[in-house]
């Protein structure tokens, strides 16, 4: 990367004791999707009908930033669309509307940099639909870890579950890594691969689609290539970075899916405090949040000054979004004000920021 420039996509970290810990949420033997076809009981993929080993399974990686090292969560939270899970002692849940439906499974190894590390996470033990309704859902993660004899806590980290009504034509487009988003050595890279669904079946033969891979950049997309797979190293990302998805069919985009990959190995790092907002990654109505980039050392946790930064924003589909009050989806400021009713006018709020003036190290 350039060491005077930094990049900030919007990200969920904890500070404490001098100690930033980055996460994310990762589903094994996923992605959460799930199809029904209207008037029926038939859901694809029907998760009862897998063995249990092959349903899907929700973890959370955590690691160190300062030193890489991958920790393990000392408690863990788990919620569904807003309300807690709670587990019997056979791992079943026996939160009244969810009984039955999940499991938390402890020693589960989860792969991380080459390495296994036993875990707990949570696994799909029945069909999704329609539990809450036919619109997409949400899980989100938080808790606790251990670092140097201090507890730390960390917020919401969160998964989303698409529901959506099978009629053979609908698509839905998943990245996701071999590496987890994370970036330690600077020789390492991670890749990316897309995987196209439709009706919630996966499309092994793309036949007449085309995968067309971006950067989602302040200045705008850059293309990458239209293989099946991507290749992201060290020196294509300040700090953070969007990369986007896009399969293509007859000249039109049929599904778009975006994944945000960590240089963690850089000196300096940068990421958005969220303030205003009862959960991080999520804005209810009468809200207003205000999304603060900010730029710190990755060895000691100690922020760096920057004065402004330049800011852009989009929509879910990846469309120049305006905020209101602005003229512009570019502009250059120390914070963005996102009110409940442009984030619902957007569906999907995204902004990325760079800063404006060389960083000291």
């Amino acid at each position: 990367m350039n060491q005077n420039q930094v990049t900030a996509s919007l990200a969920i970290v904890a500070v404490s004791n001098g100690t930033t810990v980055n996460g994310y949420v990762r589903v094994d033997n996923g992605p959460l999707i799930q199809a029904w076809t209207k008037g029926s009981d038939k859901y694809t993929p029907d998760f009862e009908a897998l063995a249990e080993d092959k349903r899907p399974i929700v973890i959370v990686v955590l690691r160190d930033v300062s030193s890489g090292r991958i920790l393990i969560p000392s408690k863990l939270v788990f919620k569904y669309n807003g309300t807690e899970l709670a587990f019997g002692e056979d791992g079943l849940c026996n939160t009244e509307q969810f009984a039955g439906t999940f499991k938390r499974v402890t020693g589960y190894n989860v792969s991380v940099d080459s390495q296994s590390y036993p875990m707990t996470g949570l696994r799909v033990m029945k069909n999704l639909v329609p539990i809450s309704g036919y619109d997409n859902d949400r899980i989100t993660v938080s808790g606790e870890v251990e670092i140097g004899g201090h507890t730390v806590s960390f917020n919401e980290l969160a998964t989303d579950v698409v529901i959506q009504e099978s009629s053979g034509k609908q698509y839905e487009l998943f990245i996701t890594s071999d590496k987890g988003t994370q970036i330690i050595n600077p020789s390492e890279v991670l890749t990316l691969k897309a995987s196209l669904y439709s009706g919630g079946d996966l499309i092994n033969d793309l036949g007449n689609i085309t995968l067309q891979w971006k950067k989602q950049l302040p200045s705008g997309e850059a293309n990458l290539g239209t293989q099946g797979t991507q290749n992201i190293a060290a020196n294509d990302i300040d700090g953070s970075l969007v990369v986007s998805c896009e399969a293509v069919q007859n000249a039109k985009v049929i599904a778009k899916g975006f994944i945000t990959v960590f240089d963690l190995s850089d000196p300096i790092l940068a990421a958005f405090k969220v303030k205003g907002l009862a959960s991080d990654g999520q804005i209810y109505p009468g809200e207003t949040g205000t999304l603060t980039p900010y730029a710190y050392k990755r060895q000691s946790g100690e922020e760096v000054a920057v004065a402004s930064w330049d800011f852009a924003t989009f929509d879910g589909e990846n469309n120049p979004f305006t905020l209101s009050g602005k003229d512009s989806n570019k502009f250059q400021g120390k914070d963005i004000a996102l009110t409940y009713t442009d984030a619902a006018r957007a569906k999907t709020f995204r902004v990325i920021a760079t800063n404006t003036n060389p960083i000291e190290l």
